[in-house]
Protein backbone atom coordinates (compact mmCIF):
# COMPACT_ATOMS: atom_id res chain seq x y z
CA UNK A 1 0.00 0.00 0.00
CA UNK A 2 1.40 3.41 -0.95
CA UNK A 3 2.32 5.97 1.69
CA UNK A 4 0.37 9.24 1.67
CA UNK A 5 0.53 12.60 3.42
CA UNK A 6 -2.10 15.30 3.22
CA UNK A 7 -2.26 18.60 5.03
CA UNK A 8 -2.64 22.32 5.29
CA UNK A 9 0.06 24.65 6.59
CA UNK A 10 1.42 28.18 6.87
CA UNK A 11 3.20 27.84 3.50
CA UNK A 12 -0.02 27.91 1.53
CA UNK A 13 -2.78 29.10 3.88
CA UNK A 14 -3.27 31.96 6.31
CA UNK A 15 -4.44 31.33 9.85
CA UNK A 16 -8.11 32.01 9.04
CA UNK A 17 -8.00 29.01 6.67
CA UNK A 18 -5.81 26.78 8.87
CA UNK A 19 -8.06 27.16 11.88
CA UNK A 20 -10.95 25.61 9.93
CA UNK A 21 -8.99 22.33 9.97
CA UNK A 22 -7.85 22.56 13.60
CA UNK A 23 -8.33 19.23 15.41
CA UNK A 24 -9.86 19.72 18.84
CA UNK A 25 -10.78 16.69 20.96
CA UNK A 26 -14.20 16.25 19.36
CA UNK A 27 -12.80 16.43 15.83
CA UNK A 28 -10.05 13.96 16.75
CA UNK A 29 -12.70 11.51 17.89
CA UNK A 30 -14.52 11.94 14.59
CA UNK A 31 -11.25 11.48 12.70
CA UNK A 32 -10.52 8.31 14.67
CA UNK A 33 -13.92 7.01 13.60
CA UNK A 34 -13.47 7.88 9.92
CA UNK A 35 -9.95 6.38 9.76
CA UNK A 36 -10.60 3.29 11.89
CA UNK A 37 -10.35 0.90 8.91
CA UNK A 38 -7.04 2.22 7.53
CA UNK A 39 -4.54 -0.67 7.75
CA UNK A 40 -1.35 0.19 9.61
CA UNK A 41 -2.79 3.14 11.53
CA UNK A 42 -2.57 6.89 11.05
CA UNK A 43 -0.35 9.70 12.32
CA UNK A 44 -2.13 13.01 13.06
CA UNK A 45 0.15 16.05 13.37
CA UNK A 46 -1.68 19.17 14.50
CA UNK A 47 0.20 22.37 15.47
CA UNK A 48 -0.47 26.11 15.25
CA UNK A 49 1.11 26.09 11.77
CA UNK A 50 -0.12 22.81 10.28
CA UNK A 51 -2.67 20.00 10.31
CA UNK A 52 -1.34 16.86 8.61
CA UNK A 53 -2.34 13.21 8.27
CA UNK A 54 0.04 10.37 7.31
CA UNK A 55 -0.96 6.79 6.52
CA UNK A 56 -0.37 3.82 4.22
CA UNK A 57 -3.48 4.33 2.09
CA UNK A 58 -4.86 6.32 -0.83
CA UNK A 59 -4.71 10.07 -0.08
CA UNK A 60 -8.38 10.50 -0.99
CA UNK A 61 -9.27 8.40 2.07
CA UNK A 62 -7.39 10.85 4.29
CA UNK A 63 -8.90 13.90 2.59
CA UNK A 64 -12.40 12.50 3.00
CA UNK A 65 -11.81 11.69 6.68
CA UNK A 66 -10.36 15.12 7.44
CA UNK A 67 -13.12 17.01 5.66
CA UNK A 68 -15.87 14.96 7.31
CA UNK A 69 -14.27 15.50 10.72
CA UNK A 70 -13.87 19.27 10.28
CA UNK A 71 -17.08 19.87 8.33
CA UNK A 72 -15.15 21.29 5.37
CA UNK A 73 -15.47 20.75 1.64
CA UNK A 74 -13.08 18.48 -0.28
CA UNK A 75 -12.79 21.02 -3.09
CA UNK A 76 -11.96 23.71 -0.50
CA UNK A 77 -9.24 21.48 0.98
CA UNK A 78 -7.69 20.77 -2.41
CA UNK A 79 -7.61 24.51 -3.09
CA UNK A 80 -5.76 25.32 0.12
CA UNK A 81 -4.06 22.08 1.10
CA UNK A 82 -1.47 19.70 -0.36
CA UNK A 83 -1.17 16.02 -1.19
CA UNK A 84 2.02 13.93 -1.21
CA UNK A 85 2.30 10.27 -2.25
CA UNK A 86 5.13 7.72 -1.90
CA UNK A 87 8.59 9.37 -2.26
CA UNK A 88 7.15 12.87 -1.91
CA UNK A 89 5.23 11.82 1.20
CA UNK A 90 8.29 10.20 2.77
CA UNK A 91 10.41 13.26 1.96
CA UNK A 92 7.79 15.57 3.43
CA UNK A 93 7.70 13.68 6.75
CA UNK A 94 11.49 13.74 7.00
CA UNK A 95 11.56 17.47 6.19
CA UNK A 96 8.90 18.17 8.81
CA UNK A 97 10.71 16.07 11.42
CA UNK A 98 14.09 17.72 10.87
CA UNK A 99 12.67 21.27 10.79
CA UNK A 100 13.36 21.89 7.10
CA UNK A 101 9.66 22.55 6.47
CA UNK A 102 9.12 24.80 9.49
CA UNK A 103 8.24 28.47 9.35
CA UNK A 104 11.28 28.98 11.58
CA UNK A 105 14.05 27.02 9.84
CA UNK A 106 15.25 24.27 12.15
CA UNK A 107 12.33 24.74 14.57
CA UNK A 108 13.32 23.17 17.91
CA UNK A 109 9.72 22.36 18.85
CA UNK A 110 8.54 20.41 15.82
CA UNK A 111 10.27 17.17 16.77
CA UNK A 112 8.53 17.22 20.16
CA UNK A 113 5.22 17.71 18.35
CA UNK A 114 5.98 14.77 16.05
CA UNK A 115 6.90 12.65 19.09
CA UNK A 116 3.63 13.58 20.77
CA UNK A 117 1.69 12.68 17.61
CA UNK A 118 3.57 9.35 17.46
CA UNK A 119 2.79 8.65 21.11
CA UNK A 120 -0.94 9.15 20.45
CA UNK A 121 -0.79 7.08 17.25
CA UNK A 122 0.87 4.15 19.06
CA UNK A 123 -2.03 3.95 21.51
CA UNK A 124 -4.41 3.39 18.60
CA UNK A 125 -2.12 0.95 16.79
CA UNK A 126 0.58 1.35 14.16
CA UNK A 127 2.08 -1.24 11.82
CA UNK A 128 5.69 -2.36 12.22
CA UNK A 129 6.57 -0.55 9.00
CA UNK A 130 5.07 2.68 10.33
CA UNK A 131 7.08 2.33 13.55
CA UNK A 132 10.27 1.84 11.52
CA UNK A 133 9.51 4.94 9.46
CA UNK A 134 8.98 7.22 12.47
CA UNK A 135 12.11 5.88 14.17
CA UNK A 136 14.03 6.64 10.97
CA UNK A 137 12.70 10.22 11.04
CA UNK A 138 13.84 10.54 14.66
CA UNK A 139 17.33 9.35 13.68
CA UNK A 140 17.44 11.89 10.85
CA UNK A 141 16.50 14.65 13.30
CA UNK A 142 19.13 13.54 15.80
CA UNK A 143 21.83 13.39 13.13
CA UNK A 144 20.82 16.83 11.82
CA UNK A 145 21.63 18.21 15.27
CA UNK A 146 24.79 16.23 16.01
CA UNK A 147 26.42 16.30 12.56
CA UNK A 148 25.59 19.90 11.50
CA UNK A 149 24.99 23.39 12.91
CA UNK A 150 21.30 23.15 12.02
CA UNK A 151 20.08 23.23 15.62
CA UNK A 152 22.52 25.82 16.94
CA UNK A 153 21.48 29.33 17.85
CA UNK A 154 18.00 30.77 18.18
CA UNK A 155 15.96 31.57 15.09
CA UNK A 156 12.78 33.27 16.32
CA UNK A 157 11.96 35.88 18.93
CA UNK A 158 9.90 33.48 21.04
CA UNK A 159 12.57 30.79 21.00
CA UNK A 160 15.26 33.43 21.58
CA UNK A 161 13.60 34.56 24.80
CA UNK A 162 13.55 31.01 26.14
CA UNK A 163 17.13 30.27 25.09
CA UNK A 164 18.42 33.50 26.64
CA UNK A 165 16.57 32.66 29.85
CA UNK A 166 18.04 29.14 29.88
CA UNK A 167 21.56 30.44 29.21
CA UNK A 168 21.20 32.93 32.05
CA UNK A 169 19.44 30.83 34.70
CA UNK A 170 20.26 27.25 33.55
CA UNK A 171 17.18 25.87 35.36
CA UNK A 172 13.83 27.67 35.01
CA UNK A 173 11.87 25.64 37.55
CA UNK A 174 12.49 28.10 40.42
CA UNK A 175 12.76 31.31 38.37
CA UNK A 176 10.02 33.89 39.03
CA UNK A 177 8.93 35.15 35.61
CA UNK A 178 6.80 38.18 34.80
CA UNK A 179 5.27 38.64 31.35
CA UNK A 180 4.26 42.22 30.60
CA UNK A 181 1.75 41.92 27.75
CA UNK A 182 -0.77 39.18 26.98
CA UNK A 183 -0.67 39.30 23.18
CA UNK A 184 0.71 36.79 20.68
CA UNK A 185 4.33 37.19 21.78
CA UNK A 186 3.36 36.81 25.44
CA UNK A 187 1.50 33.61 24.57
CA UNK A 188 4.43 32.20 22.57
CA UNK A 189 6.87 33.11 25.36
CA UNK A 190 4.68 31.47 28.02
CA UNK A 191 4.36 28.29 25.96
CA UNK A 192 8.11 28.04 25.32
CA UNK A 193 9.05 28.81 28.91
CA UNK A 194 6.65 26.22 30.34
CA UNK A 195 7.85 23.55 27.90
CA UNK A 196 11.38 24.23 29.16
CA UNK A 197 10.55 23.79 32.83
CA UNK A 198 9.24 27.18 34.03
CA UNK A 199 6.76 26.80 36.91
CA UNK A 200 6.32 30.32 38.31
CA UNK A 201 4.92 32.69 35.68
CA UNK A 202 2.73 35.75 36.12
CA UNK A 203 1.25 38.02 33.47
CA UNK A 204 0.38 41.72 33.69
CA UNK A 205 -1.69 43.42 31.02
CA UNK A 206 -3.53 46.73 30.70
CA UNK A 207 -6.71 44.74 30.09
CA UNK A 208 -7.11 42.35 33.00
CA UNK A 209 -9.57 40.14 31.07
CA UNK A 210 -6.93 39.46 28.44
CA UNK A 211 -4.38 38.65 31.12
CA UNK A 212 -6.86 36.21 32.69
CA UNK A 213 -7.51 34.60 29.31
CA UNK A 214 -3.80 33.95 28.78
CA UNK A 215 -3.39 32.81 32.38
CA UNK A 216 -6.21 30.28 32.09
CA UNK A 217 -4.67 28.82 28.92
CA UNK A 218 -1.39 28.00 30.66
CA UNK A 219 -2.37 27.79 34.35
CA UNK A 220 -0.35 30.86 35.31
CA UNK A 221 -1.22 33.91 37.45
CA UNK A 222 -2.87 37.07 36.07
CA UNK A 223 -2.50 40.54 37.57
CA UNK A 224 -3.94 43.96 36.87
CA UNK A 225 -1.66 46.62 35.41
CA UNK A 226 -1.85 48.48 38.74
CA UNK A 227 0.18 45.59 40.24
CA UNK A 228 3.08 46.13 37.80
CA UNK A 229 5.50 47.77 40.26
CA UNK A 230 4.97 45.12 42.91
CA UNK A 231 5.28 42.22 40.44
CA UNK A 232 8.52 43.60 38.95
CA UNK A 233 10.10 43.63 42.42
CA UNK A 234 9.30 39.91 42.84
CA UNK A 235 10.55 38.81 39.42
CA UNK A 236 13.88 37.28 38.41
CA UNK A 237 13.00 37.47 34.71
CA UNK A 238 10.88 40.21 33.12
CA UNK A 239 9.72 39.81 29.51
CA UNK A 240 7.95 42.72 27.86
CA UNK A 241 5.88 42.36 24.69
CA UNK A 242 3.22 45.05 24.37
CA UNK A 243 2.04 47.38 21.62
CA UNK A 244 2.98 50.52 23.56
CA UNK A 245 4.56 53.23 21.41
CA UNK A 246 6.78 54.51 24.23
CA UNK A 247 8.71 52.81 27.05
CA UNK A 248 6.52 51.67 29.91
CA UNK A 249 9.35 50.39 32.14
CA UNK A 250 11.93 52.85 33.45
CA UNK A 251 14.92 52.74 35.81
CA UNK A 252 12.80 53.57 38.86
CA UNK A 253 10.90 50.30 38.39
CA UNK A 254 14.08 48.34 39.11
CA UNK A 255 15.99 50.51 41.59
CA UNK A 256 16.51 49.12 45.07
CA UNK A 257 15.93 45.50 44.03
CA UNK A 258 18.71 43.41 45.54
CA UNK A 259 18.44 40.18 43.52
CA UNK A 260 19.73 40.02 39.93
CA UNK A 261 17.17 40.48 37.16
CA UNK A 262 17.19 39.66 33.46
CA UNK A 263 14.94 41.90 31.35
CA UNK A 264 14.05 40.86 27.80
CA UNK A 265 12.38 43.58 25.72
CA UNK A 266 10.70 41.81 22.80
CA UNK A 267 8.87 44.88 21.50
CA UNK A 268 9.34 47.35 18.69
CA UNK A 269 9.06 50.23 19.62
CA UNK A 270 10.90 49.39 22.81
CA UNK A 271 8.94 48.83 26.02
CA UNK A 272 11.95 49.34 28.26
CA UNK A 273 13.94 52.54 28.65
CA UNK A 274 17.57 51.76 27.63
CA UNK A 275 18.78 53.42 30.84
CA UNK A 276 17.41 50.41 32.74
CA UNK A 277 20.63 48.67 31.71
CA UNK A 278 22.53 51.07 33.97
CA UNK A 279 20.63 49.99 37.08
CA UNK A 280 22.57 47.70 39.43
CA UNK A 281 21.71 43.99 39.20
CA UNK A 282 19.81 44.39 35.91
CA UNK A 283 20.75 42.92 32.51
CA UNK A 284 18.66 44.33 29.65
CA UNK A 285 18.49 42.66 26.23
CA UNK A 286 16.49 44.26 23.44
CA UNK A 287 15.37 43.25 19.94
CA UNK A 288 18.54 44.50 18.21
CA UNK A 289 20.61 41.97 20.14
CA UNK A 290 18.05 39.22 19.52
CA UNK A 291 17.78 39.93 15.78
CA UNK A 292 21.56 39.87 15.45
CA UNK A 293 21.71 36.47 17.14
CA UNK A 294 18.76 35.27 15.01
CA UNK A 295 20.40 36.31 11.74
CA UNK A 296 23.60 34.46 12.59
CA UNK A 297 21.57 31.38 13.54
CA UNK A 298 19.58 31.50 10.27
CA UNK A 299 22.78 31.80 8.22
CA UNK A 300 24.28 28.81 10.04
CA UNK A 301 21.16 26.76 9.49
CA UNK A 302 20.87 27.65 5.81
CA UNK A 303 24.46 26.54 5.23
CA UNK A 304 23.56 23.15 6.75
CA UNK A 305 20.63 22.42 4.41
CA UNK A 306 22.62 20.41 1.80
CA UNK A 307 24.01 18.18 4.54
CA UNK A 308 20.54 17.75 6.06
CA UNK A 309 19.22 16.57 2.69
CA UNK A 310 22.08 14.06 2.49
CA UNK A 311 21.13 12.75 5.93
CA UNK A 312 17.48 12.45 4.90
CA UNK A 313 18.44 10.56 1.73
CA UNK A 314 20.64 8.18 3.72
CA UNK A 315 18.04 7.51 6.41
CA UNK A 316 15.23 7.11 3.88
CA UNK A 317 17.33 4.74 1.78
CA UNK A 318 18.18 2.68 4.87
CA UNK A 319 14.50 2.57 5.87
CA UNK A 320 13.37 1.51 2.39
CA UNK A 321 16.02 -1.21 2.29
CA UNK A 322 14.86 -2.55 5.67
CA UNK A 323 11.26 -2.53 4.47
CA UNK A 324 12.19 -4.45 1.31
CA UNK A 325 14.18 -6.91 3.38
CA UNK A 326 11.25 -7.46 5.77
CA UNK A 327 8.83 -7.94 2.89
CA UNK A 328 11.17 -10.49 1.31
CA UNK A 329 12.12 -12.36 4.49
CA UNK A 330 8.94 -12.47 6.57
CA UNK A 331 6.68 -14.52 4.25
CA UNK A 332 9.44 -17.05 3.63
CA UNK A 333 10.35 -17.29 7.30
CA UNK A 334 6.71 -17.74 8.29
CA UNK A 335 6.28 -20.51 5.74
CA UNK A 336 9.35 -22.41 7.00
CA UNK A 337 8.35 -21.86 10.64
CA UNK A 338 4.86 -23.15 9.91
CA UNK A 339 6.19 -26.30 8.21
CA UNK A 340 8.70 -26.93 11.01
CA UNK A 341 5.97 -26.54 13.63
CA UNK A 342 3.74 -29.01 11.79
CA UNK A 343 6.56 -31.59 11.71
CA UNK A 344 7.71 -31.13 15.32
CA UNK A 345 4.16 -31.00 16.73
CA UNK A 346 3.26 -34.18 14.84
CA UNK A 347 6.35 -36.04 16.07
CA UNK A 348 5.86 -34.88 19.65
CA UNK A 349 2.23 -36.03 19.58
CA UNK A 350 3.38 -39.49 18.41
CA UNK A 351 5.59 -40.03 21.47
CA UNK A 352 3.65 -38.11 24.08
CA UNK A 353 1.72 -41.11 25.42
CA UNK A 354 4.89 -43.22 25.59
CA UNK A 355 6.76 -40.87 27.96
CA UNK A 356 6.33 -39.60 31.48
CA UNK A 357 5.51 -35.90 31.90
CA UNK A 358 9.02 -34.77 32.90
CA UNK A 359 10.69 -36.63 29.99
CA UNK A 360 8.12 -35.20 27.59
CA UNK A 361 8.85 -31.62 28.74
CA UNK A 362 12.57 -32.27 28.24
CA UNK A 363 11.84 -33.56 24.76
CA UNK A 364 9.79 -30.40 24.04
CA UNK A 365 12.67 -28.18 25.17
CA UNK A 366 15.22 -30.07 23.03
CA UNK A 367 12.87 -29.85 20.05
CA UNK A 368 12.40 -26.09 20.60
CA UNK A 369 16.18 -25.52 20.64
CA UNK A 370 16.70 -27.61 17.49
CA UNK A 371 13.88 -25.76 15.75
CA UNK A 372 15.44 -22.40 16.73
CA UNK A 373 18.83 -23.42 15.29
CA UNK A 374 17.27 -24.67 12.05
CA UNK A 375 15.34 -21.38 11.72
CA UNK A 376 18.58 -19.40 12.21
CA UNK A 377 20.20 -21.30 9.34
CA UNK A 378 17.22 -20.61 7.05
CA UNK A 379 17.06 -16.90 8.02
CA UNK A 380 20.75 -16.52 7.18
CA UNK A 381 20.19 -18.28 3.85
CA UNK A 382 17.16 -16.14 2.93
CA UNK A 383 19.01 -12.99 3.96
CA UNK A 384 21.83 -13.87 1.56
CA UNK A 385 19.26 -14.57 -1.16
CA UNK A 386 17.81 -11.08 -0.58
CA UNK A 387 21.25 -9.45 -0.85
CA UNK A 388 21.86 -11.31 -4.11
CA UNK A 389 18.50 -10.19 -5.51
CA UNK A 390 19.25 -6.58 -4.51
CA UNK A 391 22.69 -6.67 -6.14
CA UNK A 392 21.28 -8.10 -9.35
CA UNK A 393 18.46 -5.55 -9.50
Amino acid sequence: MRFSAIGISHWKSEVSIRELFYLDNHRRELLDFHTRDIPGGILMLDTCNRTELYAFCDPDILISALCKSTNTDRKFFKEHGYIHVQDDAYDHLYEVGTGLDSQVLGDVQIIQQVKQAYKQAKKKGLSGEFHQLIQSVFRAHKRSRTETDFGKGTASVGFAATQLALEHFKDLSQVRILLVGAGKMGKVSAKNLISNGAEHISVVNRTIDRAKELASSFDIKAHAFSDLDEEIKKADLVITATGAKNPILHPHHFEGIEHHQLVLDLSVPRNVDPDVNNVNNVTLIDMDSIHEANQKAIEKRESSIPKIREIIDEEKSDFMNRVKRSRYLLPRIKEIEHRLSDITDSELDRVKHKMDEESYHQMEEVTRRIKKKIMAIHIDRIDKEFEKVQNEA
